[in-house]
């Protein structure tokens, strides 16, 4: 059969199928389109090889068949990177192999790749990013047209009728983390989707949780206010912590059922947690942070008290629940709250500051004390690790400032007496000299983990530009 000639690799009843087939239509709609499965060798009168991502469970491995062939005979060809959802070889596993052709498309200067082409073939590009969608065509796509032409021998391209479905997908533009979910599948009603979507999905967590309390502590149900629960109760403790550790799933199902973006979005603008960067802030916060609050109550004067009862109890809680907990809130009010204003406005800047004033603002009054210096300590809190979120393209920073914070002063408190006064509730006040202090050390810690964020390439140099995700950092760290 003469003709262009193009295989598509994949399962028949995948929706990538169909945005290629508009693609292919769009820019070749005189060419005969022949469908593979995954991992099929194709034949020798092929001119060209789309390969589309495999479902999820199977191996990334599944395309080594199809793209070894295509190199081999010189045919063009284009296929996915493995992101999120996996079903391919991520960037690195071609890019390290030995005597590899294959190489990054990023800028000089930049990290993460989200494109890379092999220069051992006429065109071979695989890409992190969709090659078709309702938007728009990657570019890609229409490079490996042209190609496919070439080796097809056609060296005239009939005129291709531009309009909305040839614009570039709108997902190839770099995004800052609060832009993460202002893509091209965004509308006006996703994060009211997400929003509901969340709170059913934490409302479940809540309670299953509040059975098992009961099953576990019968008293609870004695109390008549919230006055009559000790907060240092081994129980209690547990099942709070579990509550707070809850809004992660439900922040992750709001991502994925209410943007229908990838859940790893809500941790980084890599999609995913930079574990290298984590551990980087972790070392320093807890040197730094910790030696503040230690010296802080060493000169506040208080003086070693009994232990409570079950403190071994609630030691081994705080070690495995609060940095559940302390991310959980990291997780809803810094990154369901900023991507969730960030979609509705399209202005970075604009959906920085208005996001920062509600997640300070909901963070704040969600501990329940009304005293101003109290109000004022946390929100301190809140909008630093929403600068640090902006700055450093993801929550790893944050995640680590609260936890610290919360492990240092539980763990402290139990064994030197005065757990009680390790949690904010509706009688706790504060004076505008700790207050004042609180805030001074927090702006301290987050200036001392942007500068390291810079140093480790997480953050941009230039003062106040955030990272986004085209640079992708998190990638390789």
């Amino acid at each position: 059969m003469t003709g262009l000639r193009i295989a598509l690799v994949g399962a028949p009843d995948l929706s990538d199928v169909h945005h290629a087939r508009r693609a292919l239509a769009a820019l070749a709609p005189d060419a005969h389109i022949i469908e593979l499965p995954h991992g099929a060798v194709p034949t020798a009168d092929l001119d060209g090889v789309w390969i589309l991502r495999a479902p999820a469970g199977h191996p990334g491995s599944v395309h080594d068949p199809t793209i070894s062939w295509a190199l081999h005979h010189g045919l063009p060809v284009v296929g996915p990177l493995a992101d999120d959802e996996g079903g391919a070889r991520p960037a690195r596993d071609f890019l390290t192999a030995a005597g590899t052709t294959w190489s990054s498309d990023r800028p000089a200067g930049t990290a993460g790749d989200t494109t890379i082409r092999s220069g051992g073939s006429p065109f071979a590009v695989l890409s992190v990013l969709p090659l078709a969608a309702e938007a728009g065509i990657h570019p890609a796509a229409v490079g490996f047209v042209e190609a496919a032409r070439h080796h097809a021998g056609r060296r005239h391209t009939p005129a291709i009728a531009t309009g909305g479905t040839l614009a570039p997908f709108a997902d190839d533009l770099p995004r800052s983390y609060v832009h993460q979910m202002r893509t091209a599948r965004y509308r006006w009603w996703r994060p009211v989707l997400a929003l509901v979507a969340g709170i059913g999905t934490f409302v479940t967590l809540m309670l299953m949780l509040s059975l098992l309390w009961f099953v576990l502590d019968p008293s609870t149900l004695e109390s008549t206010s919230t006055a009559d629960i000790d907060p240092a109760e081994p129980v209690t403790m547990l099942i709070s912590n579990l509550m707070l550790a809850a809004l992660i799933p439900a922040t992750l199902v709001a991502t994925r059922i209410g943007h229908w973006r990838p859940m790893g979005k809500v941790w980084s603008v890599a999609g995913r947690i930079r574990w290298g960067w984590l551990t980087r802030a972790s070392l320093v916060t807890t040197l730094l942070w910790g030696t503040y609050l230690a010296l802080a109550w060493v000169l506040s004067g208080e003086q070693p008290t009994a232990r409570p009862d079950h403190w071994g109890w609630l030691l081994l809680i705080t070690v495995l629940t609060t940095p559940l907990q302390a991310a959980g809130e990291e997780v809803a009010f810094r990154g369901g709250i900023m991507q969730g204003v960030g979609a509705w406005i399209s202005r970075p800047v604009l959906a920085l500051v208005v996001s920062t004033v509600l997640s300070a603002a909901t963070f704040a009054l969600a501990h329940t004390s009304l005293d101003p210096w109290v109000l004022l300590d946390l929100a301190g809190m809140a909008a630093a690790c929403c600068y640090l979120t902006w700055r450093t393209g993801g929550l790893e920073a944050a995640i680590v400032l609260h936890i610290v914070n919360n492990m240092v002063i539980t763990i402290g408190l139990t064994l030197l007496g005065g757990i009680q006064d390790a949690y904010v509730t509706d009688q706790t006040t504060s004076t505008v000299g700790t207050a004042g202090l609180s805030v001074l050390a927090t702006a301290i810690m987050t200036a001392v983990l942007l500068w390291l964020a810079r140093r480790s390439g997480i953050a941009p140099r230039a003062f106040g530009a955030p990272a986004l995700s085209a640079e992708a950092p998190a990638a390789q760290r």
